[in-house]
């Protein structure tokens, strides 16, 4: 596997294979199952999680699914639906998070995720334009409360379920200015920002393992 180039922008986008339209564009989605271990208020909560990847066409100025009412720009788009659930012992935690990645290999253009417990709920959204990202966080805690950030340019961590699956040979490799998972940044309480990430593809026989390691966030 090459390594990756230094930020997304630097991507070239590429047609979609005939291999992956073969699979994708078949009007049927790919679902995976996992028993989940979340780490919360100091243990490993168990529960479950749900990843739904489906293409559809995508607006890039309005940056939502096109339904067919807009004449202006689209493009194929891979989309993730990740939902969490899990139990702390008193009370639930529901999460969704949601990916739009064109299939051409272009950067990703949005992610939503909402978090919502027994306390209250919180949303996020990125969103990139201009070559560069920008986050929309609406949180019901005082000390984070509704914030408006522009980013810069970064890779998305989560993005990379969607970049395993249209070209896992360009997943960044080396030291890599990333954003964390939005509904990590939401759990911990991080601020929204991009910090340095060490990325490595371990291949063992036929499988392979991608791990993140962020110093900054321990």
């Amino acid at each position: 596997c090459a390594a990756g180039p230094a930020s997304d922008q630097d991507r070239i986008p590429e047609p979609a294979s005939k291999e992956f339209s073969d699979y994708w564009y078949q009007g049927t989605s790919e679902l995976n199952r996992y028993e989940l271990a979340q780490a919360r208020y100091g243990e490993l909560r168990n529960g479950d999680a749900v990843l739904v990847f489906v293409t559809e066409d995508f607006l890039t100025k309005e940056q939502v699914k096109s339904e067919g009412g807009s004449k202006g720009p689209r493009t194929s788009a891979l989309k993730t639906n990740m939902l969490e659930r899990f139990n702390t012992g008193i009370y639930d935690y529901s999460i969704m998070t949601s990916v739009f990645s064109p299939v051409d290999g272009s950067p990703v253009l949005k992610v939503t995720a909402t978090v919502q417990d027994w306390c209250g709920q919180a949303f996020s959204q990125v969103n990139r334009r201009d070559g560069g990202y920008h986050l929309e966080s609406r949180s019901y805690f005082e000390s984070e409360g509704d914030t408006d950030t522009e980013l810069g340019d970064a890779v998305l961590e989560d993005g990379l379920w969607n970049r395993i699956r249209t070209a896992p040979s360009t997943l960044p490799l080396g030291e890599v200015n990333m954003l964390p998972s939005v509904r990590y940044l939401r759990l911990m309480h991080k601020p929204g920002i991009a910090v340095r990430a060490n990325a490595a593809l371990v291949v063992k026989g036929d499988s392979s393992a991608y791990r993140m390691i962020f110093p900054s966030l321990d």
